[in-house]
């Protein structure tokens, strides 16, 4: 019988043991429990911003810029709201060169022979002309958001209408696509449009909107807004303009006509 020093029968004993250890200790190491759900990031919540109330809607496409001339459009030579002590004031319909839009005479012609507008006061009448070479109080004319721009000025940078001397722009932009302030209702706004660039040449002024949720006065500038505070900022671009109205908060409804 062999005979084994005792350091190497300690050395034998360890290296068995280490043996014997080695498989479970390269198990990879298992966690008991319940793997927990997965967690998602809650969504976003989904805002929309509300339109500019002064900015042009969508809608149709609109010829940005035309010719910077006017032909005046035939018809019949209309008179509306004539009667004792009526001062009459004749006009014309125009188009500026290179715009079609069928129905705008007839459209104007019926806004301003409503008596719910200007003739309903019982001050004036209308008159319309028809000739290419007339000489009206007022020439209305229909014009591209370009020229509109370049005469009715741009400090607040929004589509409008203005009137001019002896001249009313209508701008084709919001003849075909309204204000936001009127929603779908283009026809009522057209009547608007027309009753409130009519009001300038008459010598009326802008006003603000006269208490909370009364129907605006026709002299309120609708196309931007129906809100006097919201009206009050947008006029402070021109000195002496927002003074007109006071920033109270008044909201009005939309409204078309004089009375």
């Amino acid at each position: 019988m062999a005979w084994w020093p005792p350091a190497v029968l300690v050395f034998a004993v360890a290296l068995a043991v280490a043996l014997l250890l080695l498989p479970r200790a390269a198990e990879p190491r298992r966690l008991g429990g319940t793997p927990a759900a997965a967690v998602s990031a809650p969504a976003s919540p989904v805002t929309t911003r509300p339109p500019e109330p002064a900015a042009l809607p969508d809608g149709p496409p609109v010829t940005p810029a035309g010719r910077g001339t006017w032909h005046v459009l035939p018809g019949p030579a209309t008179l509306a709201g004539a009667g004792d002590g009526a001062e009459e004031l004749t006009y014309t319909v125009e188009l500026e060169d290179g715009v079609d839009e069928p129905g705008f005479a007839e459209d104007v012609d019926a806004v301003l022979g409503d008596p719910r507008g200007w003739i309903g006061q019982g001050k004036v009448a209308f008159r319309r002309e028809t000739t290419p070479d007339a000489q009206p109080d007022v020439r209305i004319s229909l014009t591209t958001p370009g020229t509109s721009r370049r005469l009715c000025g741009f400090a607040i940078p929004y589509d409008s209408s203005c009137h001019l001397s002896h001249r009313i722009v209508l701008n084709l932009a919001r003849w075909i696509r309204g204000a936001h302030s009127f929603g779908g209702d283009l026809a009522g706004y057209r009547a608007y449009a027309v009753n409130h660039e009519m009001g300038h040449a008459l010598g009326f002024g802008h006003v603000g909107c006269p208490a909370p949720g009364a129907p605006a006065p026709v002299m309120m500038q609708q196309t931007f807004g129906l809100s006097n505070s919201y009206l009050a900022e947008l006029n402070r671009v021109e000195p002496g303009a927002a003074t007109r109205i006071r920033p109270d908060g008044a909201v009005c409804r939309p409204n078309p006509w004089v009375g």
